[in-house]
């Protein structure tokens, strides 16, 4: 599995309690947006105890990394739509949110949170947020659009954060 793993050590013990997994291909334009959002993230998430995962592809092995969390969101670049719209779903159930990302990954973020509901008995709020790419060729920079969404899904995430980080402090 590619992935740099940042705040592994300013996690608890018993893992950390928030995770933000961005994904894609930072060398297919806008499909490097998980990765670009989560590089916005990383400061406050590693000094709240949160571990931020970059990674080409989901990997089952994510299963155990999100076991013991009480958040975890997902980010990824997505087809359809205009470029720049940013979607958000809460990933739960047997609903079926859209999860159109980018090109076809091998596993969807609901197949990564049922293999640790099924391994672990884990069932942490996750949420998916995509942003809907017009340029997937090859290279390292994002469209005008996508670039300008990274803002508004950082706000959005954080808000998340905060409600997260209250609901965890009143336990």
């Amino acid at each position: 599995m590619n992935e740099d793993l940042i705040g592994g050590s300013e996690a608890t013990e018993r893992g950390p309690s928030i995770v933000v997994i961005g994904y894609g291909n930072p060398l297919r334009s806008d499909d490097g947006i998980g990765w670009r959002v989560v590089q916005e993230l990383r400061t406050r998430l590693c000094t709240s105890g949160g571990e931020v995962i970059e990674c080409h592809e989901l990997a089952p092995e994510m299963a155990d990394k999100i076991r013991l969390a009480a958040l975890v969101i997902f980010v990824d670049a997505a087809t359809g739509g205009f470029p720049g719209e940013v979607r958000h779903n809460r990933l739960g159930g047997s609903g079926a949110e859209n999860e159109s990302t980018a090109f076809s990954h091998a596993r969807t973020p609901r197949e990564v949170m049922a293999l640790a509901a099924e391994l672990y008995r884990a069932s942490p709020e996750a949420h998916l947020f995509t942003v809907s790419g017009s340029s997937f060729g090859i290279g390292d920079t994002l469209s005008r659009e996508v670039a300008q969404a990274i803002p508004l899904v950082v706000a959005k995430i954080e808000t998340l954060l905060r409600a997260a980080e209250s609901r965890m402090g009143a336990e």
